[in-house]
């Protein structure tokens, strides 16, 4: 019984790692919860590529991206490549200023997140969470993060492994999926008192 309760929060714990990925944004960007104060997304890389006609912002190079979290680690995603797709609407009307020259138009406004693609050595980190694998791509509409190419996640010393990791954030759901010959496969360690 110990070992089914030190699984399930294992996977709780998961789920909850997942949701810490992107904050309180809901489906449509917006907080949902709106006690929660927001904190920028601070990320740095070589090199940034902003394109208003295609209403993405493309991240290349060593890039590192960091968010506190309100009463928990900081959360740090780690990748060779991170692109923002933005539905390109906003919340608010840009003012004049905003609508001269596409870096302010995409920069001055807040646009809805529709999906974000990270790729090349993708590792997220939160206090002794980590995730890694080749591809993390998070869809805002349905609130799922698909991570892909070895996923891995590791809880201190307990580590969840296959193909690909799918988190549903809204649903406090996981899947964890391999193919061919290759297996899923849980270690967990029971805590020794």
């Amino acid at each position: 019984m110990a070992l089914f309760k030190k699984t399930l929060v294992f996977f709780v714990g998961f789920a909850l790692f997942g949701a810490g990925f992107l904050g309180p944004v809901g489906v449509h960007g917006k907080n949902e919860d709106s006690s929660t104060d927001s904190r920028p997304i601070i990320t740095d890389a070589d090199s940034l590529e902003l394109d208003n006609k295609n209403k993405t912002a493309t991240f290349t190079g060593n890039v590192v991206a960091k968010q506190e979290q309100k009463g928990k680690d900081p959360l740090q995603i780690y990748c060779n490549k991170m692109v923002i797709y933005s539905s390109g609407e906003t919340g608010k009307k840009p003012s004049s200023s905003q609508s001269k020259g596409n870096e302010k138009k995409i920069m001055g406004q807040q646009n809805q997140v529709d999906k974000i693609v990270a790729s090349g050595q993708v590792k997220v980190v939160q206090g002794k969470n980590v995730a890694t694998g080749e591809t993390a791509v998070f869809t805002n509409a349905d609130q799922r993060i698909l991570l892909s190419g070895k996923a891995e996640f590791w809880q201190g010393k307990n580590l969840i492994k296959g193909e690909e990791i799918t988190v549903w954030l809204k649903e406090d759901r996981a899947l964890v999926t391999s193919k061919g010959s290759n297996r899923v496969r849980a270690v967990i360690y029971q805590d020794e008192k």
